[in-house]
């Protein structure tokens, strides 16, 4: 039998179709952020223009234009008044740097005064944190400062472990060494994570310069897509009169049937954001956190963002807390946003993708956990609606059953 290209292809042409598909979307593996955000916009955009359509008896064209002249008045609103503000308590946050340390200092002398126990263990696991250099710049620190208050050379502060058989006056030097201790690991640590955030910050700032260009360009590409949508429809169904039949046949519907489960996972997105919003919302009210509005509008958008999104939706939060009521009221808003993250991703996660993806909670959960650990932030995005499509339509396992769900939608007991 002569060798043939053909006859290769005609044996194996579904794999060649699916193993160039892949190549190509390796190759655009860049652009992964703007595909996925233009698809989104288009997305969000058709209900509403469809919306204008029935309600308003608007022109098709017409419709769409309201609708991303709402879309960019929204995102000019957002950069408008919400970067601003983030700014202005950053730079507050910055003005009032020494009066956060003393704060720090103080809440710490607080916790020791109350559990003398822990002095210690906190102190060392301060010590642990930090480098070598810092380390030895606090020991010369504290060794001339034992020598200033007179501290007996045979008294090691780092291996008492009963003040009590002390005399008093070694007491009351212990626990000036002790505090000089403190002060000299908190205000090394503060200054080391603020050099963290110096160092990160050109970063951020280009990943915010990076991300409003892409949400640009998949506002003027979705735009472009819906506004002429009929003659692009009708361009894609040409495919299948052409030379590339074989490819528009084999993934045409694949394609559209992947980008229907990814709308609903956005859905269900937007359902997960709306009540992590309103919980937020909620316990900034308790709290008496000012500009609760504006705080709230931030948890909102950055809740389409995995991940990333709680600690940019938290660190305004943060900043807004340290500079109204101090420490304590920050760490009261990480514990409650720490709290309401917790209901998100093992409550509202799993039933909400799993109601609008007729998927169990528990296998919802199993996927979130695996895809973030095995592709991080795009795992978070796209790892339920992924793992949807090859359960349900590439390896065909029922995810479920409508006559048994129809009389329950109904209203009838499971066990009847």
């Amino acid at each position: 039998m002569s060798f043939s290209l053909n006859n290769i292809y005609e044996a194996n042409h579904r794999i060649i179709i699916w193993l160039i598909l892949i190549g190509l979307l390796w190759i655009l593996r860049d652009f992964f952020g703007l595909i996925l955000m233009t698809f989104v916009l288009a997305f969000i955009a058709t209900p509403l223009v469809h919306m204008g359509q029935s309600k308003l008896k608007l022109p098709y064209r017409l419709s769409l234009t309201l609708v991303y002249i709402f879309f960019l008045i929204v995102l000019g609103s957002f950069f408008r008044y919400v970067t601003p503000s983030v700014i202005g308590e950053a730079n507050r946050f910055l003005d009032n740097f020494s009066e956060v340390q003393l704060k720090l200092i103080e809440l710490e002398r607080d916790v020791v005064g109350k559990y003398p126990g822990i002095e210690r263990s906190l102190h060392g696991y301060m010590r642990s944190i930090l480098d070598e250099n810092a380390l030895r710049i606090i020991d010369d620190d504290l060794s001339a400062f034992k020598q200033r208050i007179r501290l007996a050379s045979d008294v090691d502060p780092e291996h008492v472990i009963d003040t009590d058989d002390i005399p008093e006056v070694t007491r009351e030097k212990l626990k000036k060494y002790y505090d000089r201790e403190a002060e000299l690991l908190m205000n090394s640590l503060v200054t080391k994570q603020i050099g963290k955030v110096g160092e990160h910050l050109p970063k951020l700032i280009n990943y915010f310069y990076q991300g409003t260009g892409t949400v640009l360009l998949a506002l003027l590409f979705s735009f472009l897509i819906l506004f002429d949508s009929v003659r692009l429809s009708s361009l894609m169904k040409s495919l299948h009169d052409s030379r590339l039949r074989d490819f528009y046949q084999e993934t045409a519907q694949p394609v559209i049937r992947f980008a229907y489960v990814v709308g609903r996972a956005i859905q269900a997105q937007a359902m997960i954001a709306c009540v992590n919003t309103f919980l937020t919302l909620v316990g900034l009210i308790i709290l008496g956190i000012p500009s609760v509005a504006l705080l709230s509008l931030i948890v909102f958008v950055c809740s389409f963002i995995p991940v990333l999104g709680v600690f940019i939706s938290t660190t305004p939060m943060v900043l807004v807390a340290l500079n109204t009521g101090g420490l304590t009221l920050a760490i009261a808003v990480v514990v409650m946003i720490t709290v309401i993250h917790i209901i998100e991703a093992y409550g509202l996660n799993p039933l909400i993708y799993g109601k609008h993806l007729k998927l169990n909670p528990v296998l919802v959960l199993i996927i979130l956990l695996v895809a973030y650990h095995t592709f991080g932030l795009w795992g978070m995005v796209l790892g339920v609606p992924v793992a949807y499509y090859f359960i349900h339509d590439v390896f065909g396992v029922p995810v479920w059953d409508e006559r048994r769900i129809e009389p329950i939608e109904a209203g009838s007991n499971v066990g009847e």
